[in-house]
């Protein structure tokens, strides 16, 4: 029997924690060797490197995109609820799968389970499928609800793409249509403007100020269009190659959530997703510590991702989680609600509430940033077409009148 190197976090008698690997041949064998040294498990990782849970194929698996993500689960818990066994459901999946990703992580996970491993075991951290579904699955594996598990998952990752969906939708509307104006002035300014400022040089007029401003501002981006947007892309690179960066990745997403309006969104839609996550890891029976690992990786604004992690180191010390929640970033609500479920002991239930909160919020700031970009969309780009049309018409009727 292959023996796996398990890493652990555990307390011992007195509190403090303790780090190390433990050979076991399972996870729960490692839990149960943890105990009988008289420790607390906390936190149990995936095996490391020299003790491989099954062969692996020599490719590497991709994300997959969130639907493919829906279906895989969807498509688990239907064939085990309708009798199937695991293995027959990996390689129905794998035989019917439309994603060549999905069809190879069928067909790895098969051979996993082949090979002796549990399929919590299998779903490691180069997964198609986002962490949340493995500890799912280790938990599952534990009280016999497999089905249940990747139905759960299911629904969480549904939820999780509705709302990203949603506001990437309502916050790319405004940002598409800006970008439309600013092509249509550009056209106008490159194009259309040098032919007015030919047409009224022949015939030599003074010209009102609102079509010698229009004429100058052509003449600057006939003359420095170029640089400028060399510039633009310049510091647009520098800014997305800064992003792929830790430091850099902390710093702007931190500045997102100041942006007004928009930082609201972002912040209330993340705390909905963080929220949702860990009630589902709770409901599920995994513990506080790795919940909170698990739902902090979940978190794409790492500035969130930050106060979520620190809280756990707060968690980990003793401190509440309501406690080490406090800070402006995550806002006053969230750890006055937590801390009304810690006092209750119903952290899950309260967590769930305050997703659902969340979302109703999300949906209220979403409405209400439409409300207020559209009209001030209609203004800019009403505004920039307007003063063309104006100071096109003003000379014309100035050159008639003479």
């Amino acid at each position: 029997m292959t023996l796996l190197a398990v890493p652990y976090l555990a307390l011992d008698s007195s509190g403090q924690e303790v780090r190390g690997t433990l050979n076991a041949a399972s996870l729960a064998e490692a839990a149960e060797g943890l105990k009988g040294q008289g420790l607390f498990p906390v936190e149990l990782g995936d095996p490391v490197a020299g003790a491989p849970v099954a062969p692996r194929p020599s490719f590497v698996l991709r994300p997959l995109r969130p639907a493919d993500q829906i279906m895989f689960c969807r498509q688990v818990a239907l064939l085990l609820r309708t009798g199937h066994a695991l293995l027959a459901s990996l390689e129905a999946l794998r035989e019917q799968a439309s994603h060549p990703t999905l069809a190879r992580l069928s067909e790895r996970l098969t051979l996993a389970v082949k090979a002796g491993a549990s399929l919590s075991e299998a779903l490691g951290p180069e997964s198609a499928l986002p962490p949340v579904v493995a500890r799912l699955v280790r938990t599952a594996e534990e009280t016999g609800q497999l089905e249940q598990a990747f139905a759960r998952a299911a629904d969480h990752l549904e939820r999780s793409a509705e709302l990203r969906a949603q506001v990437i939708a309502s916050l790319s509307y405004p940002v598409l249509v800006f970008l439309t104006a600013t092509g249509v002035f550009w056209f106008l300014a490159l194009k259309v403007v040098p032919k007015l400022a030919r047409f009224l040089a022949n015939r030599g007029a003074a010209l009102p100020w609102t079509t010698q401003t229009l004429i100058d501002v052509s003449a600057f981006f006939q003359n420095h269009g170029a640089a400028l947007g060399l510039g633009i892309a310049g510091v647009t690179t520098a800014i997305l190659l800064w992003r792929r960066t830790a430091p850099g990745r902390l710093s702007l997403d931190r500045l997102l959530l100041r942006i007004p309006l928009v930082g609201g969104v972002v912040r209330v839609a993340a705390i909905a997703q963080l929220s949702r996550t860990l009630a589902l890891l709770l409901q599920s029976g995994v513990l506080l510590l790795s919940a909170l690992r698990i739902a902090a990786e979940s978190c794409s604004n790492h500035a969130l991702r930050a106060e979520f992690e620190g809280a756990r180191e707060g968690v980990l010390a003793g401190q509440s989680l309501a406690a080490g929640l406090q800070s402006p970033l995550v806002g006053p609500l969230v750890p006055r609600i937590v801390a009304t479920g810690e006092s209750a002991g119903a952290l899950d239930a309260t967590l769930l509430e305050l997703a659902r909160f969340s979302e109703i919020d999300l949906e209220r700031r979403l409405k209400t940033l439409a409300r207020l970009v559209e009209p001030a969309i209609l203004v800019l780009v009403g505004g920039m077409v307007g003063f063309v049309y104006l100071a096109f018409f003003q000379a014309v009727l100035q050159l008639s009148a003479r």
